[in-house]
């Protein structure tokens, strides 16, 4: 209980810990830290659901596990930047690759927290962003603080 309101109020009051490397998180469900210059341990995605996760060793026995889905748009972005309103199906319906972060309960979601879309990449067609855009979301979560940065200031 200590530490959560700690972070509560870290949370609250906006206190900058470690000079802006960590990302303070809330909504309704979570209250926490998410440290934007630690790559992923380990991470899958599927295609079948656009579903992926990244776990994230933060020490002392420690690991932050974030969920997400892909989504392949007929609207293009730019890179690591977040688009507060996006169209989606369940179907592929364009070339343009975009990231979420999203609770995903089946994946064993610990943070429950919610970002905007954020641009990834273009892909020839779509059936090439259908194949590939899931996996890339999930990979650059795990591996680039630029991207996994910015996806980490879009929460909301």
């Amino acid at each position: 209980m200590k530490k959560f309101l700690i972070l509560f109020f870290v949370c609250l009051f906006g206190i900058d810990i470690a000079n802006a490397v960590t990302v303070c998180a809330k909504n309704n469900t979570y209250v926490g830290i998410l440290k934007k210059n630690i790559a992923g341990t380990t991470g899958t995605s599927s295609n079948n659901g656009k579903i992926w996760y990244v776990d994230f060793d933060y020490g002392n026995n420690t690991t932050k596990r974030v969920t997400g889905i892909a989504a392949c748009n007929g609207i293009s972005g730019t890179y690591a930047t977040p688009q507060t309103n996006l169209y989606t199906s369940s179907v592929d319906q364009g070339k343009y690759c975009w990231c979420k972060m999203e609770p995903v309960y089946s994946y064993g979601t610990e943070t429950g927290i919610t970002s905007y879309w954020m641009f990834l990449d273009t892909y020839t067609d779509a059936a090439t962003c259908a194949s590939n855009c899931t996996n890339d979301c999930m990979t650059a979560v795990k591996t680039n603080t630029t991207f996994r940065s910015a996806m980490y200031e879009s929460v909301w």
